[in-house]
């Protein structure tokens, strides 16, 4: 479809819809633009958007939220807010009672210049396992909590104490994503997942500071023994040999696989889903190492870094590919980098 009919086709789609979602990084400053009024059926509403730090869009967002809450509360409608500042996609969602849903994945922002006026491109998709994938698969990505009424409300006083700069084109200087929550597992971990250390290069050739791991996905090579243990959902916390730097983080999203290729020194191997590349882009800068993680822990007390007790990396100095790791550790590095890898994302 084409710009003629954006506009025409969403009020069709979400007229009889009881869940609509909405992913948009830019918003209308206004609900009026959009009769949300005739979806007469509706009961939740996900908007999924940015709010960028020192950006313009922070001081028309906020009022729109803020609208779409004191429009939605008298309803009896659900309303969930989601930011996620690295989003540049567009989808629109319609479900229906009788569990078949459709979406519009197009290039139309979710503003009146989006919908009419602007030459746009999309295209409608019905099938319903694939546009849950789409949808989770998005959806996942967010690390914060929902935006409340009351943030909304915090938010507008913020507004107020910081008016917009009134000459010239000077950006504010304005981030409301530093008050957005981190969920306490943000990449939904399984509760059996195994957190393991995982090596990446070798001693002759060391992962050089300028090389970034920014991938969605990597393949993660093993030695010529089959990793035992290492399964889907797993979390590998990767570090360079050498200098020890983190990495990333990955959640292994494969078997074990093997390359089948004659005398491969690391024929097995997993893809990984990297969860942090917002880190893994910037790692050379952090100075977070497994060393360092490791004293910090233990001169606290806080608990076993290995599931022996031994707390020892003494196996992966002697040229082991993995190291199981307690849960408890493995969760303080990975909310560490997921902290950090946040910051970035959000801040710059």
């Amino acid at each position: 479809m084409t710009r003629n009919n954006h506009f025409s086709e969403l009020n069709n789609n979400f007229e009889n819809a009881v869940e609509v979602v909405i992913i948009s990084p830019f918003i209308s400053n206004s609900t009026n633009f959009f009769p949300f009024d005739k979806i007469k059926n509706l009961q939740k509403l996900t908007i999924v958007t940015t709010l960028k730090p020192n950006d313009l869009d922070q001081y028309t967002k906020v009022p729109f939220f803020k609208e779409l809450f004191t429009k939605f509360e008298t309803q009896n409608i659900e309303l969930i807010i989601l930011i996620e500042n690295s989003l540049h996609g567009k989808i629109y969602i319609s479900k229906y009672s009788d569990k078949s849903a459709k979406a519009i994945i197009t290039s139309a922002n979710f503003t009146n210049n989006g919908l009419r006026l602007n030459n746009e491109w999309g295209t409608t998709i019905e099938d319903i396992e694939t546009i849950n994938q789409i949808e989770i698969g998005i959806i996942g990505k967010v690390i914060h909590i929902p935006i409340s009424k009351n943030q909304v409300d915090d938010f507008l006083k913020i507004l107020q104490e910081n008016p917009l700069p009134k000459v010239g084109n000077n950006l504010p200087n304005l981030n409301l994503s530093k008050n957005l929550v981190i969920k306490n597992n943000p990449f939904q971990i399984q509760n059996n997942a195994t957190f393991w250390l995982k090596p990446i290069g070798v001693s002759n050739d060391l992962i050089s500071i300028d090389r970034v791991f920014d991938e969605v996905d990597s393949d993660l090579h093993f030695s010529k023994l089959k990793p035992k243990g290492v399964k889907k959902n797993d979390i590998l916390i990767t570090y360079a040999v050498g200098h020890l730097n983190i990495l990333s983080i990955y959640r292994v999203k494969s078997e074990i696989k093997n390359t089948e290729i004659e005398n491969d020194r690391w024929p097995f191997y997993v893809i990984g889903e990297n969860l942090t590349p917002f880190y893994g882009q910037n790692w050379s800068k952090q100075n977070i190492t497994i060393t360092n993680q490791k004293n910090e822990v233990l001169d606290k007390v806080l608990f076993d870094i290995t599931p022996s007790g031994k707390n020892s990396f003494g196996s992966l100095m002697r040229g082991a590919d993995k190291l199981k790791l307690t849960p408890e550790f493995g969760q303080y590095i990975v909310n560490k980098i997921i902290q950090i890898d946040s910051e970035i994302k959000n801040y710059g």
